[in-house]
């Protein structure tokens, strides 16, 4: 059942990378892998000099600065599998090795050395899995925490763009790459649910009913902010809502 749940899941995010509801929208939604991941080789390339310089200063090194490294590598790993950029995929994977064992240095030298070089979209058939499960889930959540504790700032990004006073302006181009981040994101985190959601099947299923919706909310998204000046700012509002929301009601019940 799992196995079925994975296939479904990555359905849709073929769907998303080879198709819309335009046939010329096909190479947009490649070309929003691209752009997450070239944001995120920057993020990781960042992190990581940080992090071996101050490994070797014989400084302490935060988990709040490590684990969102692990997330983004494990999103570089998957947006390398989408874009068919094998190379992209291996040395993510290698680098998340690397993060584990504590060889910051390595891991440092590894990412210097990441490019971006979409090929043939790949045969999505599973995400990589390189940590234990409860490691998945923590390493998959920490994007989400804010920039001044280490993260990518995802949910308050999210959060101050749908508030009702002084709002953050909502940027199309901002938006895409934070929504491909979120589908996979979510993706990930479906098949991770933590132990308050693994309680009984009907918990399990919930947990992946919501990172679904959160998955499929994130493909809409991201499809309206490819279209530039053009898109439409209130229905990207109504989608961040939507996206919010889910999370939200996964918190509530879930959060440990």
């Amino acid at each position: 059942m799992r196995w079925v749940a994975l296939c479904c899941l990555f359905s849709g995010l073929v769907a998303y990378l080879a198709a819309t509801a335009q046939a010329d929208n096909a190479a947009t939604a490649a070309d929003s892998y691209k752009k997450a991941a070239e944001a995120d080789v920057k993020f990781l390339q960042t992190r990581l000099a940080e992090l071996a310089q101050k490994q070797a200063a014989g400084e302490n090194l935060l988990q709040g600065h490590i684990k969102p490294a692990l997330g983004v590598a494990l999103l570089l790993a998957a947006y390398g599998q989408a874009m068919g950029d094998n190379t992209l995929r291996g040395e993510a994977l290698k680098i998340i090795d690397a993060i584990q064992a504590k060889k910051f240095a390595d891991a440092n030298t590894l990412a210097k050395n990441l490019a971006v070089k979409p090929g043939q979209p790949g045969k999505l058939d599973a995400l990589p899995k390189p940590l234990p499960p409860d490691a998945m889930l923590e390493a998959v959540m920490n994007p989400y925490r804010l920039t001044k504790v280490g993260g990518l700032n995802i949910e308050k990004d999210i959060r101050d763009m749908i508030k009702g006073n002084n709002p953050l302006k909502i940027e199309p181009a901002a938006v895409e790459v934070l929504a491909v981040r979120t589908a996979v994101l979510s993706a990930y985190a479906s098949h991770y649910p933590n132990p308050e959601a693994q309680k009984t099947p009907a918990d399990k299923k919930q947990w992946e009913k919501w990172s679904l919706e959160a998955m499929e909310l994130s493909q809409q998204l991201a499809a309206e902010a490819t279209k530039g000046s053009t898109a439409d700012t209130m229905k990207m509002k109504k989608l961040l809502t939507e996206i919010n929301n889910t999370c939200n009601h996964c918190h509530e019940k879930y959060r440990d």
